[in-house]
């Protein structure tokens, strides 16, 4: 026969037990990110130098979070498009970078960038936003719904995928797996026709794609005080 003081502690050991086992287990934590490649500041610096003749420029001026948790994303082209448009910096404007394979069907989504980002290829970190085609050129506010992890010709490349906004504020798409899927396809082929190997390695939650986009304004920051400073010694010794 068991001791009542034994009866006792099993009780508890039970209890704790099922106390855990209701307890819902906690989210995933986003994937750690490589640190910042070298050459990054001087892309930063290149681009702020650039961009200086310009009173006003999306990438420069704008922020990508806003107060309330909503992310801008500027559209370079449009679902459907086989036009690969592309924001050039310097001139301040979109200009046709190359065609896309018919075959292809054109984007399966809206295609664009994150303002005041730098990504580890020395470019503005991509941006993916749900929905109908959105025109180019124009910037999209809107709330995280996954990351698209990517890499291109071995180069970590993820893109932030967002979704534009009701009345009230709540995105308004969302991405199944047969979306997923689609766009997968795509961005896994695109560039075959360049000799390019891309590849989408996964998908990540919300919280992933908020630290990736973190993580690159963050590159995007960390050199613009640098920047600006070699741009002001510029500017006074002329």
């Amino acid at each position: 026969m068991m001791s009542p003081m034994r009866e006792a502690a099993l009780v508890l050991c039970l209890a704790a037990f099922t106390a855990c086992a209701d307890r819902p287990s906690p989210a995933p934590a986003p994937q750690h990110l490589p640190p910042a490649p070298a050459g990054l500041e001087q892309r930063v610096t290149e681009y702020l130098k650039a961009a200086q003749i310009h009173s006003q420029h999306p990438w420069r001026d704008i922020s990508p979070l806003n107060a309330d948790g909503t992310v801008n994303g500027y559209v370079e082209i449009a679902r459907g498009e086989s036009t690969k448009w592309e924001f050039r910096i310097p001139l301040n404007r979109r200009e046709v970078d190359r065609m896309i394979p018919t075959e292809l069907g054109g984007y399966p989504i809206n295609y664009g960038f994150l303002p005041q980002t730098i990504s580890y290829d020395g470019d503005p970190a991509d941006v993916l936003i749900a929905g109908p085609p959105s025109e180019g050129g124009r910037v999209v506010r809107g709330r995280i719904i996954a990351l698209m992890r990517f890499t291109d010709t071995g180069d970590l490349d993820s893109k932030v995928v967002i979704a534009p906004l009701d009345a009230n504020g709540r995105a308004t798409q969302t991405l199944d797996a047969a979306d997923r899927e689609r766009i997968a396809r795509f961005f896994d082929t695109y560039k075959n026709h360049q000799g390019k190997a891309t590849k989408v390695t996964g998908w990540g939650d919300a919280a992933e794609a908020l630290d990736f986009l973190e993580t690159t304004s963050g590159f995007f920051k960390q050199r613009q005080s640098a920047a600006n400073a070699y741009l002001d010694s510029a500017r006074t010794s002329r």
